[in-house]
């Protein structure tokens, strides 16, 4: 049976990938090895990299309606994934988009 698909938007994949991230970390810390999909087997470079990729991440609990600091500029000039995104390596992009389509989310990545 498949999941219905979902589509949404920056704030909602931020916060959904930061928490699948947090639970791939607690799984390598606790493990002590890595993500079968990690090259290597250095856990701690992979959990470093993955809290690096998620970092930038936009997440909707620190979203406060009617902010007038970052938040405005961000959705003025850019979407709130854009930096993320630009600042992910191939293989950051790849974990973004596979994780997603896992989850049966549809989102557009910023241009």
């Amino acid at each position: 049976m498949s999941r219905p698909v979902r589509v949404a938007d920056d704030w909602y994949v931020g916060s959904l990938l930061r928490g699948l991230a947090l639970l791939e970390i607690r799984a390598m810390a606790r493990r002590k090895k890595p993500m079968e999909w990690w090259a290597g087997d250095d856990y701690v470079a992979c959990i470093a990299w993955l809290a690096d990729l998620c970092h930038n991440m936009p997440d909707a609990r620190t979203r406060i309606p009617g902010f007038g600091g970052l938040f405005r500029r961000v959705r003025r000039r850019e979407r709130p994934f854009a930096h993320a995104w630009r600042v992910a390596d191939q293989a950051g992009r790849e974990w973004i988009l596979g994780r997603l389509a896992r989850e049966g989310v549809t989102w557009t990545p910023p241009a």
